[in-house]
């Protein structure tokens, strides 16, 4: 494993290490990115297990801090570089909005979309049930007509300003973009296209 004494960033494109990106990114914060080998087994490494156990991306190091969650790395990066207002002030009523559209995000939208990928590419094709397929699809939906209302007329998710809410949710819209599941949801695609035109937004997520 590279060694270094600022920040370093263990990712791998098409990933959630992408959310961690692109709010270092916003924060103007200096750090260096390290890919992981993913199809060479990279993530097998034991030195990258001793980083994270479970063998994914992204993990955050620097010297003995390691996050390895992508929402929470995101959150204690915004309340580190406070004064970069990428989230609320801890406390306030719109740190409550701007968590509650975090969590919206991780438990609704994105839970889905791991059990379609689990179930299409993931598991082992005798272990598959492609039936679960429709209903994460139908589960997804249900979530995103939520969003899609909430978001009809508004650039953000709280208030005028962009938020590592902005980022969380960007990134999984993104990933369900990629199944087709935004067709019907005019309001997303726009929003998602607007923040994919952030300077700040990794390269991968451009629109």
């Amino acid at each position: 494993m590279t060694k270094s004494d600022g920040l370093l960033l263990y990712e791998y494109p098409g990933t959630r290490s992408a959310r961690c990106r692109w709010t270092l990114q916003e924060l103007n914060v200096p750090f260096s990115g390290i890919s992981i080998d993913f199809k060479g087994g990279g993530h097998r490494d034991p030195e990258f297990l001793k980083l994270n156990p479970y063998g994914r991306v992204p993990v955050l190091v620097e010297g003995d801090m390691v996050l390895c969650e992508s929402a929470a790395l995101c959150l204690s990066l915004g309340d580190r570089y406070r004064d970069r207002a990428v989230v609320p002030e801890a406390g306030t009523r719109d740190r409550g909005y701007h968590d509650q559209w975090v969590f919206f995000c991780t438990n609704e939208l994105e839970q889905p979309l791991w059990r379609i990928f689990h179930q299409s590419v993931l598991y082992p094709e005798d272990k598959r049930l492609p039936g679960d397929i429709e209903f994460a699809r139908e589960d997804f939906k249900g979530a995103a007509r939520i969003l899609e209302e909430f978001l009809h007329n508004k650039h953000y998710l709280v208030g005028d300003r962009f938020t590592v809410a902005d980022i969380i949710t960007s990134y999984t819209l993104y990933w369900a973009d990629s199944y087709g599941l935004l067709e019907g949801f005019p309001a997303l695609q726009d929003y998602l296209v607007r923040q994919s035109e952030r300077p700040a937004c990794p390269e991968e997520l451009n629109r």
